[in-house]
């Protein structure tokens, strides 16, 4: 045989052997399209109103704004049978209205009863992609019973386990923190629950009131790297300190040979504060389980195909109850507060970092005022708004560099006689400026440029709200008023015209807004981009003035 034929048998054998030899290749995704629509998010639960989120589906370069109505009309209501105010039992239609939150729709005189079947529907009027569109949505959830605890399995330090039945009386279960390197043992909750609960949600709640143990496996693993405060915090913390709820994840309730998954709610013991700790379980019905297993899934791998009870749409309407777990952690640890305000205060440098985040933004003021947040059943936002109030008393931080700017904006806040009464008598010329002018800014912004006896906001109103320029006080507005979800004031509408046009955003929906806002209000600011036609303001797509 010849070199060609050697050749072209030896191929012959690799191509018949080639087409039956099985590979990676074989198995790829079909094409499918990707959803457009709006997605939904939703429950209802057992004793509650219904409360569902609605959010349509932007394209990469689209700005969006949460505390802004993607749709230009909308109608959702829950069909079902409900208990209301009263305590009577009634089938009845609950209409859902938008709140703080346009884009979420909440119910309020009616609530959900376990084992009864509702029927959610939402009709929507919206631009998708440049198109007027009218979208209806439809699905059912039926609220199953809440899990029942048996007790918990007890890890202990010296590796054994007390069980600890649970008690109607005294219904808080008290544990010891496990210690390094007992710390990854896993508290162990026996649940007894009915057939009908396909999953259960848990989710931690706490607060500043709160403590977080340091000697644990991760802050060990980082003793060479890392160095202790004065409180021993290496500044590895396994909670935000700045929120007050924790998600732990999702169990379904599936069997593998002997072992059910729901039979047993792990908690562990590392990821306990220390103190009074409740976990919520918010038993599920089988749409959440479709959400998590195919609609969220699919997002990462494209071999799933996602399946959601929302019929024409995408995400989920489940029926929920919740059973809470009560715990008292016993141990030694760093306080919430000195984590968040470490985590908050960046004490190298110039300080040009320090707060230099949403939450942390919004506790300066908060902690500058002594403020207990754990008492406080209001958010940062609310809080920061009145801690002025906090120092007709006493300023209790006048000597703490970090609260200069707070200290000087809440002396302009209460309208002093004197500002620099709020600072100390020790601090140099150069840094009593900057907090003249930082707290001026932060008053300023904050009161709608209102003038009184110690502040004048006549250069910055007309650098915030008039000038048609980029400029440091316009930068200052935009995340004020985004930390504060874009409030309905003055300073926040002029705000959203300036960011609209000299960030060269894309947003329909932000644009729709822009407009109402120079028809309805005539902020100063919209002369610069809008024109006047017949009776009102037409503002442009983008800025004329980048042309």
């Amino acid at each position: 045989m010849n070199t060609i034929s050697k050749i072209l048998s030896v191929l012959a054998v690799f191509s018949f052997v080639a087409c039956d030899f099985h590979g990676p290749w074989e198995y790829y995704p079909e094409k499918r399209d990707v959803y457009t629509g709006i997605y939904t998010y939703g429950y209802i639960a057992s004793g509650e109103a219904p409360y569902i989120c609605f959010s349509k589906v932007y394209e990469l370069e689209e700005t969006a704004i949460e505390s802004i109505a993607f749709y230009d009309s909308a109608y959702v209501t829950v069909k079902g049978r409900f208990v209301t105010t009263s305590g009577e039992e009634k089938d009845t239609l609950s209409v859902l209205y938008s709140g703080n939150k346009p884009n979420c729709f909440g119910g309020y005189a009616y609530r959900g009863i376990v084992g009864e079947t509702y029927t959610m529907e939402a009709y929507f009027e919206w631009d998708s992609s440049g198109h007027k569109a009218e979208s209806r949505y439809k699905a059912q959830a039926t609220i199953p019973p809440k899990v029942k605890i048996k007790g918990l399995n007890v890890p202990l330090q010296n590796g054994d386990y007390e069980w600890k039945p649970f008690n109607e009386k005294k219904p808080r279960f008290e544990i010891d923190f496990l210690e390094y390197p007992m710390d990854m043992e896993f508290v162990k909750c026996a649940l007894d629950y009915d057939q009908s609960v396909r999953g259960v949600i848990a989710v931690m709640n706490y607060d500043m009131s709160n403590a977080e143990s340091q000697n644990t496996t991760i802050n060990d693993m980082f003793k060479g790297f890392t160095s202790e405060d004065e409180e021993g915090y290496r500044g590895i913390s396994i909670h935000d300190p700045l929120e007050q709820t924790q998600n732990l994840g999702f169990t379904s309730n599936r069997k593998v040979a002997d072992f059910h998954a729901l039979d047993t709610a792990y908690l562990m013991n590392m990821m306990l504060p220390l103190g009074d700790v409740s976990v919520d379980l918010y038993s599920t019905d089988e749409s959440y389980i479709d959400y998590i297993d195919k609609v969220r899934e699919s997002v990462n791998d494209s071999r799933i195909l996602p399946e959601s009870n929302i019929e024409n749409g995408m995400g989920v309407f489940t029926g929920m109850s919740k059973a809470t777990v009560l715990l008292h952690v016993n141990g030694d640890g760093v306080s919430v507060k000195h984590i968040a305000h470490h985590n908050c205060y960046n004490a190298e440098g110039d300080l040009s970092d320090s707060w230099d985040s949403k939450g942390c933004r919004l506790y300066q003021d908060v902690y500058c005022a002594a403020i207990d947040v754990s008492v406080w059943s209001d958010d940062l936002a609310t809080l920061n708004s009145k801690a002025y109030e906090e120092y007709r008393d006493s300023v209790y931080s006048r000597d703490s560099k970090e609260c200069y700017a707070s200290n000087v904006k809440a002396a302009m806040m209460l309208d002093t006689t004197k500002w620099s009464l709020f600072l100390p008598d020790t601090i140099n010329t150069q840094d009593k400026s900057n907090a003249y002018a930082d707290g001026l800014k932060r008053y300023c912004v904050a009161s709608g440029f209102e003038n009184n006896k110690i502040a004048d906001c006549y250069d910055l109103y007309k650098l915030c709200m008039e000038s048609p320029e980029n400029n440091y006080c316009k930068e200052y507005l935009w995340t004020w008023c985004a930390d504060r979800d874009w409030p309905d004031n003055d300073q926040c509408r002029s705000a959203l015209v300036s960011r609209y046009y000299l960030k060269e955003q894309k947003s329909s929906i932000i644009l729709r807004e822009v407009q109402k806002v120079c028809d309805l209000y005539r902020p100063t600011i919209c002369n610069n981009w809008c024109t006047e036609n017949k009776d009102h303001l037409e503002c442009p797509e983008s800025s004329p003035l980048e042309k």
